[in-house]
């Protein structure tokens, strides 16, 4: 009986020795491809806060690529809120949007621009207004002006 335990014994010793690596199979290289598809690229989410005295304003937006898609609201003291979305581009840390706001029971739409710049950014100022009061920016963006006060880099709602 002890014959057999030693015999089984020693099989099952070398029976779980690794290969050696040389065997034919491991010697040949894997030339087999994988292609790798990048992910469409995700919309990033930023917020912003401005805070100027008593009026407070919030600026949310997501970009992908060179489109942004937001929300802007103005709570400014003493005056109806005015709160919408903004749908644009951005260009060289510049963003070019249209606002569809909703004030005083009303619908309604202007131009905006804003300056990106590191954690801030910078309303401008109208260069003019239309004959209906509308906004009108300079189209030479190094012409443009802007706020003292930025919106701040905030938490999102």
């Amino acid at each position: 009986m002890k014959p057999y335990f030693v015999a089984a014994a020693l099989l099952t010793m070398f029976s779980c020795q690794q290969p050696s690596g040389n065997t034919p199979e491991t010697d040949q290289q894997d030339t087999s491809t994988v292609t790798v598809t990048a992910p469409a690229s995700t919309p990033v989410q930023q917020c912003y806060i401005k805070i100027s005295g008593k009026d407070t304003s919030y600026l949310q937006f997501s970009t992908n690529n060179e489109v942004i898609d937001g929300q802007l609201e103005y709570h400014l003291f003493e005056k109806d809120k005015n709160e919408g979305a903004i749908r644009g581009t951005i260009a060289n840390n510049i963003i070019t949007a249209d606002y569809d706001f909703m004030s005083e029971g009303s619908l309604s739409k202007r131009p905006v621009v804003f300056k990106l710049e590191n954690d801030k950014v910078f309303e401008a100022i109208p260069s003019s207004f239309d004959a209906e009061g509308v906004p009108v920016f300079d189209k030479d963006q190094s012409k443009l002006k802007f706020e003292d006060v930025p919106f701040v880099k905030g938490n999102c709602k």
